[in-house]
């Protein structure tokens, strides 16, 4: 039976992934327009990873990046009832951010998506120590591989 609830937390898992994969990407950058001479307008200028990550941490992304670091602490610890604790409290953020990636620019290599499955997973199992126990293995290797990597990337 828990592998059932198991299989059925991981089929909702990837579906939110796949949804979150579905998307764009990055949100779209916005582009500066400048009038020209005699009515024309001037090319687009697209603005930099570093600004658009910005622009994401303080619109879609607020909130989210304070909630999943408490729930690495939090599993970093092995205190189970913190763990659940965190993981209560970020699951809200964690569903506004899924149709809200961060920028592509800053994750090339993907670890935001893996993080949110990860969490998603742990934050929908139930309740059973050992499925949030499996759904949190790695997420604090996961969640400094992501900073480290969007520190370099937007800067």
């Amino acid at each position: 039976m828990k592998r059932i609830a198991l299989a059925a937390a991981g089929a909702a898992v990837v579906g939110l992934g796949l949804t979150a994969c579905s998307q764009s990407a990055s949100p779209t950058a916005a582009h500066t327009v400048a009038p020209a001479k005699h009515g024309s307008v001037t090319p687009a200028v697209p603005v930099s990873c570093s600004e658009q990550y910005k622009t994401w941490v303080h619109d879609h992304g607020k909130g989210v990046i304070a909630a999943l670091n408490a729930v690495s602490s939090a599993g970093t610890t092995g205190d189970a009832h913190a763990l659940k604790v965190a993981l209560k409290r970020a699951r809200p953020a964690v569903v506004s951010v899924i149709h809200h990636p961060l920028p592509a620019c800053a994750d090339p290599r993907g670890y935001w998506d893996v993080l949110l499955m990860h969490v998603s997973a742990a934050a929908t199992s139930g309740g059973s120590r050992s499925s949030v126990r499996a759904a949190m293995t790695d997420v604090p290797k996961i969640e400094h591989a992501l900073t480290a990597e969007v520190r370099r990337m937007a800067q």
